[in-house]
This record gives structure tokens, sequence and C-alpha cells, in this order.
């Protein structure tokens, strides 16, 4: 005798229409909202990409580090390493690491990474002072106390810090319109002049004598300078986004790429500041538009908080950059045409780092991507156990990525296999400076140094 499946039989509601009219009214209402839900959480209008050409030799991530360190002679003299951020520098460092020394930070949170150059080391807290060191031993140097919001990386150019600030000190998430750049002696911490434009959490670039960054008002009004900065000191040109800017702008050639939480990635001509173009990972019509704004709205309890946060990496001719809403993309650099988009499933606010054609990114599910630079496959990916809201470091074949659980890790760079832990850490990871990692902790940085070098071993 052969099994058959069972029936499933629904009775018809009968004798009284009222109440099969109140049944079929619930389940479209159960139908809908199941769609509604799925529209808003799941669902997600990513633009079609378009293949096109993929540039291995061109901007790579050692290319723009060189450039960086021969025009500035610094070892990491501003966030991601070069203006093309792609936080990838070339070293001898490999784990397992031990401790040279710790710098305090004053009892700040030290949300972004320090810079570094001619031998010192310089960063900022969310308690508003500007702390420097030396690099060789850790010896503090001098601290300046501006009494400012300091939520950003500092650059350094010819012996000269330049720091943004968002509003007071300490930092909160309800800032007023006052803030801007602060410049300060790289040798004593004396500051030298300010300038006023509006909340600064964007980490300033220096390109040649050009300083760049971005500055909000508040949800509807940013504008992204440029100053140049010998004198007679002033600024060339700025560029107004009807959007908060929160990202620090990547440069390369007489390109800036700056992201903003409209969903848009804009491409300026860093000479004129004209606007090249402008892109965006999802459709531009009404439905997905309001479609996202919803999604914003029960996310993040604004119409346009859940764009991009993250700061632009440049490299291969391609942009690299991920959403709020956990879109990856890359974007082409010259013509902003989205080649690839991939979904993270979270919620993406740290840089990318690339190297050697891969590209690394976490999300705050506790997800480690390591993702192909050509066409955006998943390589491999690793579970960290807390939200990474930072952006990773890459050398030596090694990534450093920090995670919301107070730990940082090293990654094998091309398995993901975890290789060495540290307690400490919360948003940035590490700065490369020659024979140091600087290791950024919740209110400390520590000087870490290689352990030793098995015989043999050849750094990449």
């Amino acid at each position: 005798m052969r099994a058959t499946a069972p029936s499933i039989i629904v009775a018809p509601v009968v004798g009284n229409p009222r109440l099969t009219g109140v049944v079929a009214f619930l389940a479209a209402l159960a139908a809908g909202t199941g769609i509604l839900l799925w529209l808003v959480f799941s669902f997600m209008p990513i633009r079609a990409s378009a293949t096109g050409p993929f540039f291995a030799w061109a901007q790579t991530p050692a290319d723009t580090t060189r450039a960086s360190r021969r025009a500035l002679a610094s070892s990491w003299p501003m966030f991601g390493g070069s203006p093309a951020r792609t936080r990838f520098v070339p070293s001898a460092l490999r784990p397992p690491f031990a401790v040279r020394y710790t710098v305090p930070g004053g009892g700040g949170l030290i949300e972004m990474p320090p810079a570094v150059s001619r031998g010192r080391v310089v960063f900022g807290t969310h308690a508003g002072r500007v702390v420097a060191f030396r690099l060789t031993d850790g010896k503090r140097l001098w601290v300046t106390r501006l009494g400012t919001c300091i939520a950003s990386s500092p650059a350094v150019r010819g012996g000269v810090v330049y720091v943004g600030w968002a509003g007071r000190a300490p930092c909160s998430s309800h800032k007023d319109e006052h803030g801007g750049v602060v410049a300060l002696r790289l040798g004593t911490g004396r500051v030298l002049w300010r300038f006023h434009a509006g909340n600064v959490e964007s980490s300033p670039a220096i390109v040649g004598n050009g300083l760049f960054f971005s500055a909000f008002r508040n949800r509807q009004e940013s504008r992204v300078y440029a100053m140049r900065l010998d004198p007679p000191r002033q600024v060339v040109w700025s560029f107004p986004i009807a959007s908060k800017v929160a990202s620090s702008p990547a440069l390369v050639g007489r390109t800036i790429y700056v992201s903003a939480y409209n969903r848009r990635l804009y491409a300026l001509n860093a000479t004129s500041g004209h606007l090249l173009w402008r892109a965006s990972a999802f459709s531009d019509n009404l439905g997905a538009r309001l479609l996202l704004g919803v999604r914003s709205l029960v996310r993040k309890r604004s119409w346009t908080e859940s764009g991009y946060y993250a700061t632009p990496a440049v490299a291969y001719r391609r942009v690299y950059l991920g959403t709020i809403d956990g879109t990856f993309t890359a974007f082409d650099a010259v013509t902003g045409v989205p080649r690839w988009s991939r979904a993270l499933g979270s919620s993406v606010y740290g840089s990318a780092a690339v190297a050697h054609e891969v590209v690394y990114v976490g999300t705050t599910d506790g997800v480690f991507h390591a993702l192909s630079a050509r066409t955006g496959r998943e390589l491999w990916k690793r579970d960290l156990g807390g939200p990474i809201y930072g952006s990773a470091t890459v050398t030596n074949g090694h990534v450093f990525v920090a995670t919301f659980a107070r730990e940082t890790h090293v990654l094998d760079a091309r398995t993901g296999d975890v290789e060495w832990r540290f307690p400490d850490g919360r948003y940035s990871a590490v700065v490369v400076a020659g024979r140091r990692a600087l290791l950024i902790g919740k209110g400390r940085v520590y000087g870490l140094e290689k352990r030793h070098a098995p015989a043999g071993w050849r750094a990449s």
C-alpha cells in the first residue's frame, strides 16, 4: 500500500456573511503586514550593476601610501594612511606582539586613530584633549585641552597638526553648529589658528598645500571645503550638499570623493570644487526613496539616517563604500557607475581596507567580510563576537580589527583565521608606523612591537 500525503481541508465559514468578511479582512491585513515588514526590513532596491574594466595596476594601496609618505615625510599622516584612505601599509609586523608602552588618553574615549609624523604620535579624545607622545618610547610630549568634541583623526603636514572638532566636550549625539578645524604646532601643541565651519566629524585630508574636509550644520546642510595652507591661508572653494556629511573625503589625482547620509557619493574636481558626478547604489525612483526613508525612520528614528557614514576607499580605479543600510558597493572612480553591490546583512559604519585586490569590511552584527575587489564575491567571513563600528588595517598579510566587545583581533588576510587577540579596543584597530603598531584601546593607545621573527621569514 502506497502512503499518500495527508490532505488539508479548510472548511468555509458559512451562515454568517459578516463573520466571513471579518475573516477575509484579517487575512488580507496579515498578508499586507507581512509584505510591509518584508519591504521595510529585507527588500533592498539596489541598482543594477554594470560590468567595466578593473585596473589592477591603477591607484593601488601601496602606490598611494608611498606617494603620501614622499609628499609628507610621515609614517601615517592622516586617517587611512593616505588620501586614498585604503588603510594598507607594507611592513614587517606580525603577531604575536609585546606591549612596549601604554599612553592614557586622559579619561576620554578615543574614537578615531592617531596620526604619526616626525616620530610623534597625535590623537584626540571625546573629552576634548589633543595628546602627543614620542613614537619610540611612548613619552608624553604635550597635551592641549581644547574643550571640544574630537571624533576624527588629525592630519599632519610640515610640523602642523590639523584637528576637526564638533561641538563642546564631551561628545554627545546632540551637536550644535559650533565646530570647525584647529591648527596646532606639532612640536608644542600651541594653537595657531581656528576655522569655524560647523560640526567636523570628518578627518581632514592633505594633498600638497591643500586641506580638504567636510562640515555639517544639521541633517540637511553640509559643505565640503578646500583650504590653501600656504600663506595667504584661505578657503579656495566650498561645495554645498543638502544632507549630513560625517565621512572623510578621499582623494586620488585631481578628484575628491565624499559620501553623505542621503545615500549618495559625490565626485568633485579637487582644484575647482565643481561636481563631476554623483551616484548611488540604490534606485532613484520615488517608490525606492520612499521605502528607504520609511526604513530609516523605523530603524533610526530619522528619515535620512541610513545612508553613507563610512569614508570612501579608492583603489584600482574604483571607490569602495558601504551604507548604514548594509549595502556595500564598488563604484567606477571615473564615471560613478556601480560595478557591483553586495548586501552584507547589517550596517556598515567603518571604511573599508583594501590590499592585494581584496576589500575588508566589518558590520554591526559582528561579522567581518573579505570580498573580491574585482567582483564582490565573498572570499571568507568571520564572526568576531561583537559589533564592528570602526575600520580595519591591513599589513604584511594580516588584518587588524576591533569590536565593541572590547577586543582587537588579528586575522590571516587570506583565510580569516584568528591569529592573535588583545583585550582592549572599540572603534579603530591599529596604525602602522615602521616597526611599531599603535593599537587604539577605548581610552588609551598601546605601542606594540613584534616579539620575534622566525628564521627564513620575509615581509610581504
